[in-house]
Protein backbone atom coordinates (compact mmCIF):
# COMPACT_ATOMS: atom_id res chain seq x y z
CA UNK A 1 0.00 0.00 0.00
CA UNK A 2 0.81 3.85 -0.44
CA UNK A 3 2.73 5.47 2.03
CA UNK A 4 2.56 9.25 2.87
CA UNK A 5 5.67 10.36 1.08
CA UNK A 6 4.15 8.38 -1.96
CA UNK A 7 0.82 10.96 -1.47
CA UNK A 8 2.44 13.87 -0.61
CA UNK A 9 4.88 13.37 -3.75
CA UNK A 10 1.81 12.88 -5.77
CA UNK A 11 0.09 16.60 -4.30
CA UNK A 12 3.54 18.58 -4.86
CA UNK A 13 3.68 17.17 -8.29
CA UNK A 14 0.19 18.74 -9.07
CA UNK A 15 -2.35 18.69 -11.06
CA UNK A 16 -1.25 16.36 -13.88
CA UNK A 17 -0.52 13.57 -11.47
CA UNK A 18 -3.99 13.87 -9.45
CA UNK A 19 -6.63 12.19 -11.85
CA UNK A 20 -8.84 11.59 -8.65
CA UNK A 21 -9.07 15.46 -8.32
CA UNK A 22 -12.10 16.49 -10.44
CA UNK A 23 -12.92 20.19 -8.83
CA UNK A 24 -16.55 19.09 -8.70
CA UNK A 25 -18.21 17.26 -5.72
CA UNK A 26 -18.70 13.69 -5.44
CA UNK A 27 -22.34 13.13 -7.16
CA UNK A 28 -22.75 10.25 -4.12
CA UNK A 29 -22.34 13.05 -1.93
CA UNK A 30 -24.69 15.36 -3.37
CA UNK A 31 -27.10 12.33 -4.19
CA UNK A 32 -26.87 11.90 -0.25
CA UNK A 33 -27.33 15.24 1.02
CA UNK A 34 -30.14 15.67 -1.67
CA UNK A 35 -31.70 12.35 -0.01
CA UNK A 36 -32.43 13.99 3.38
CA UNK A 37 -34.96 16.09 5.01
CA UNK A 38 -32.38 16.96 7.38
CA UNK A 39 -28.69 17.96 6.76
CA UNK A 40 -26.43 16.65 9.37
CA UNK A 41 -25.55 19.35 11.91
CA UNK A 42 -21.33 18.46 11.85
CA UNK A 43 -19.89 16.10 9.53
CA UNK A 44 -16.41 14.92 9.35
CA UNK A 45 -14.58 14.16 5.78
CA UNK A 46 -11.64 11.62 6.10
CA UNK A 47 -8.56 12.13 3.43
CA UNK A 48 -10.09 15.74 1.71
CA UNK A 49 -7.26 16.32 -0.75
CA UNK A 50 -7.69 19.39 -1.98
CA UNK A 51 -10.82 20.16 -0.14
CA UNK A 52 -13.96 20.21 -3.16
CA UNK A 53 -16.23 18.10 -0.81
CA UNK A 54 -15.33 19.58 2.24
CA UNK A 55 -15.83 22.92 0.61
CA UNK A 56 -19.15 21.64 -1.15
CA UNK A 57 -20.45 20.71 2.53
CA UNK A 58 -19.87 23.85 3.82
CA UNK A 59 -21.93 25.66 1.52
CA UNK A 60 -24.38 23.92 2.52
CA UNK A 61 -24.46 25.26 6.16
CA UNK A 62 -23.26 21.85 7.70
CA UNK A 63 -20.31 22.65 10.13
CA UNK A 64 -17.29 20.63 8.53
CA UNK A 65 -13.73 19.14 9.62
CA UNK A 66 -11.69 17.87 6.97
CA UNK A 67 -8.55 15.84 7.56
CA UNK A 68 -5.12 15.22 5.34
CA UNK A 69 -1.99 13.57 6.04
CA UNK A 70 -0.43 15.62 3.37
CA UNK A 71 0.67 19.31 4.00
CA UNK A 72 0.57 19.97 0.51
CA UNK A 73 -2.45 19.43 -0.29
CA UNK A 74 -4.09 20.79 2.71
CA UNK A 75 -2.60 23.87 1.66
CA UNK A 76 -4.61 23.91 -0.57
CA UNK A 77 -7.51 22.55 0.58
CA UNK A 78 -7.11 26.12 2.98
CA UNK A 79 -6.57 28.45 -0.04
CA UNK A 80 -9.34 27.19 -1.64
CA UNK A 81 -11.72 27.85 1.56
CA UNK A 82 -10.95 31.20 1.75
CA UNK A 83 -11.36 31.76 -1.99
CA UNK A 84 -14.62 30.17 -1.41
CA UNK A 85 -15.84 32.39 1.25
CA UNK A 86 -16.65 28.90 3.92
CA UNK A 87 -15.01 27.98 7.00
CA UNK A 88 -13.89 24.62 7.05
CA UNK A 89 -11.60 23.13 10.33
CA UNK A 90 -8.71 21.90 8.27
CA UNK A 91 -6.55 19.24 10.04
CA UNK A 92 -3.01 17.83 9.51
CA UNK A 93 -3.67 14.19 10.69
CA UNK A 94 -3.56 10.33 10.00
CA UNK A 95 -7.03 8.75 11.10
CA UNK A 96 -4.88 5.56 11.47
CA UNK A 97 -2.39 7.42 13.96
CA UNK A 98 -4.78 8.81 16.58
CA UNK A 99 -8.68 10.25 15.98
CA UNK A 100 -8.92 13.45 14.20
CA UNK A 101 -10.95 15.54 17.37
CA UNK A 102 -11.64 12.96 19.85
CA UNK A 103 -13.44 15.13 22.21
CA UNK A 104 -15.90 16.00 19.41
CA UNK A 105 -18.98 13.60 17.59
CA UNK A 106 -20.02 13.61 14.15
CA UNK A 107 -23.65 13.10 12.23
CA UNK A 108 -21.77 12.10 9.39
CA UNK A 109 -18.42 10.65 7.70
CA UNK A 110 -17.50 11.10 4.58
CA UNK A 111 -14.33 8.88 2.77
CA UNK A 112 -14.17 8.96 -0.85
CA UNK A 113 -11.07 6.48 -1.80
CA UNK A 114 -9.58 6.69 1.63
CA UNK A 115 -10.35 2.94 3.22
CA UNK A 116 -10.10 1.47 -0.05
CA UNK A 117 -6.17 2.46 -0.03
CA UNK A 118 -5.59 1.00 3.32
CA UNK A 119 -3.52 -1.50 3.99
CA UNK A 120 -5.40 -5.28 5.25
CA UNK A 121 -3.73 -4.66 9.16
CA UNK A 122 -5.09 -1.29 9.03
CA UNK A 123 -8.92 -1.88 8.00
CA UNK A 124 -9.77 -2.33 11.43
CA UNK A 125 -8.08 1.08 12.93
CA UNK A 126 -9.67 3.20 10.46
CA UNK A 127 -13.38 1.39 11.19
CA UNK A 128 -12.76 1.85 14.61
CA UNK A 129 -12.10 4.99 14.45
CA UNK A 130 -15.15 6.33 12.58
CA UNK A 131 -17.28 4.41 14.69
CA UNK A 132 -15.75 6.20 17.69
CA UNK A 133 -16.19 9.65 15.30
CA UNK A 134 -19.94 9.57 15.02
CA UNK A 135 -22.64 10.05 17.41
CA UNK A 136 -25.16 7.26 17.89
CA UNK A 137 -26.54 6.08 14.60
CA UNK A 138 -24.30 8.78 13.03
CA UNK A 139 -23.64 7.45 8.92
CA UNK A 140 -20.66 6.87 7.13
CA UNK A 141 -20.64 7.09 3.41
CA UNK A 142 -17.39 5.35 1.94
CA UNK A 143 -16.75 5.37 -1.90
CA UNK A 144 -14.46 2.73 -2.92
CA UNK A 145 -12.62 0.92 -5.93
CA UNK A 146 -14.59 -2.41 -7.14
CA UNK A 147 -12.64 -5.86 -7.53
CA UNK A 148 -15.77 -6.47 -10.03
CA UNK A 149 -14.16 -4.32 -12.75
CA UNK A 150 -11.78 -6.29 -14.93
CA UNK A 151 -8.08 -4.68 -15.76
CA UNK A 152 -5.70 -5.25 -18.06
CA UNK A 153 -2.29 -6.44 -16.35
CA UNK A 154 -0.89 -2.92 -16.94
CA UNK A 155 -3.92 -0.74 -16.85
CA UNK A 156 -4.19 1.93 -13.67
CA UNK A 157 -6.97 2.86 -12.07
CA UNK A 158 -7.77 2.98 -8.13
CA UNK A 159 -7.58 0.26 -5.75
CA UNK A 160 -10.08 -2.43 -5.82
CA UNK A 161 -11.82 -4.06 -2.96
CA UNK A 162 -14.67 -6.95 -3.06
CA UNK A 163 -17.96 -6.17 -1.29
CA UNK A 164 -16.95 -8.64 1.48
CA UNK A 165 -13.68 -6.05 2.17
CA UNK A 166 -16.12 -3.52 2.85
CA UNK A 167 -18.84 -5.69 4.76
CA UNK A 168 -17.24 -8.05 7.02
CA UNK A 169 -15.12 -5.88 7.98
CA UNK A 170 -17.48 -3.50 9.24
CA UNK A 171 -20.61 -5.38 10.13
CA UNK A 172 -19.73 -5.25 14.00
CA UNK A 173 -19.52 -1.55 14.33
CA UNK A 174 -21.83 -0.61 11.73
CA UNK A 175 -25.41 -1.67 9.97
CA UNK A 176 -24.98 -1.85 5.79
CA UNK A 177 -28.28 0.44 4.90
CA UNK A 178 -26.84 0.91 0.75
CA UNK A 179 -24.18 -1.38 -1.36
CA UNK A 180 -24.36 -0.21 -4.65
CA UNK A 181 -22.29 -0.13 -7.94
CA UNK A 182 -21.16 3.71 -8.93
CA UNK A 183 -17.72 4.90 -10.60
CA UNK A 184 -14.77 7.62 -10.52
CA UNK A 185 -14.83 9.22 -13.11
CA UNK A 186 -11.93 10.52 -13.69
CA UNK A 187 -10.57 13.46 -16.27
CA UNK A 188 -9.11 12.21 -19.44
CA UNK A 189 -10.01 8.65 -18.88
CA UNK A 190 -12.52 6.30 -18.22
CA UNK A 191 -14.89 5.50 -15.26
CA UNK A 192 -13.75 2.87 -12.84
CA UNK A 193 -16.32 1.06 -11.87
CA UNK A 194 -16.04 1.43 -7.68
CA UNK A 195 -18.73 0.39 -4.81
CA UNK A 196 -21.13 3.28 -3.11
CA UNK A 197 -21.46 1.95 0.96
CA UNK A 198 -23.50 3.62 3.68
CA UNK A 199 -23.64 2.56 6.74
CA UNK A 200 -25.15 3.62 10.03
CA UNK A 201 -23.51 2.88 13.33
CA UNK A 202 -24.94 0.09 15.28
CA UNK A 203 -26.46 0.59 18.85
CA UNK A 204 -23.88 -1.50 20.92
Amino acid sequence: MFTKTHWEERYQEGKDSLPWDSGSPAAELVEYFTSLTELPKRVLEIGCGTGTNAIWMAQQGVTVVATEFSPTALESAKNKASKAGVNVEFLLSDIVEKAAKPDTKFDFVFDRGVYHVMAPEHREVFIDRVATALNAHGYWLCLAGSADEIRLPDEKGPPQLKASDLVDNAEGKFELHELARTHFILPGGKPHLAWKALFRKREI
